[in-house]
């Protein structure tokens, strides 16, 4: 009988001890490093700065500030779908095809845009933040053209072009309903050239574009923050 009830004691302490350890392995949900994130709507505000690459000519606009709204909805773990409208306050150097190359730049011009993209949205941690970070790529197509603006000496004004965007994006999630983001993104639209550039009445020199496409692509770096509300919750 004694060895009876000391093997049974045994028992119920190894079964203990076992229960025990299984308590003290993994995280609580509290403690995970991933947390969801269910808001599906979400629309906001956001501001930086876009750097302009020169263009073939130099007409194009300079590097300056942007201001617009966005919308963002979830489509399903891990993708987002967005939707972005701004303006670009700028200006341009005027370029005078008909005088010679070294003075042919004679001031400066406004060079306002309006545009807007839609996106795809890649998170690579699907719905959810890691450690409150939630990285995301994405890649989109739009619309851009100038605004308010007037043809200036040399018969140019930013017109309208096809926009392509990518990049990455950081979302930070402050667990109420306002959220954080950064955005480093690139914009690609084209240059619209007139015909006067392709010659020019100044003696033994040459024309601002005497060859090549009258409408390049240039590519554009946007350093972006956002703050978005959830709606429709």
């Amino acid at each position: 009988m004694p060895l009876r009830i000391a093997a049974s004691l045994a028992c119920a302490a190894c079964a203990l001890g076992s229960t025990a350890g299984a308590q003290v392995q993994g995280r609580l949900p509290a403690q995970s490093v991933l947390r969801d994130i269910n808001e599906s709507q979400r629309f906001g505000v956001f501001t930086g700065w876009l750097t302009t690459s020169a263009d073939p000519v130099g007409v194009r606009g300079h590097s300056a500030p942007m201001l617009g709204v966005r919308y963002d909805v979830l489509m399903g773990s891990p993708a987002y779908f967005s939707m972005r409208a701004f303006a670009v306050k700028s200006d341009h150097d005027v370029v005078n095809p008909n005088l010679p190359s070294a003075n042919r730049v004679v001031g400066t011009a406004s060079n306002n845009q309006l545009a807007f993209d839609a996106s795809f949205h890649l998170s690579l941690t699907g719905a959810r933040a890691w450690r409150g970070v939630q990285p995301l790529v994405h890649v989109g197509i739009g619309a851009i053209a100038g605004v308010a603006n007037q043809f200036d000496e040399g018969k140019y004004a930013p017109g309208a072009s096809v926009l392509y965007s990518y990049g990455l994006a950081t979302r930070f999630p402050t667990g109420k309903n306002g959220e954080f983001r950064a955005d480093l993104g690139w914009l690609i639209y084209q240059m619209r050239y007139p015909t006067a550039f392709r010659t020019t009445t100044a003696v033994n020199d040459v024309a601002p574009r005497p060859h090549g496409s009258m409408t390049p692509l240039t590519s554009n770096r946007a350093i972006t923050v956002s703050w978005t509300w959830g709606i429709f919750r």
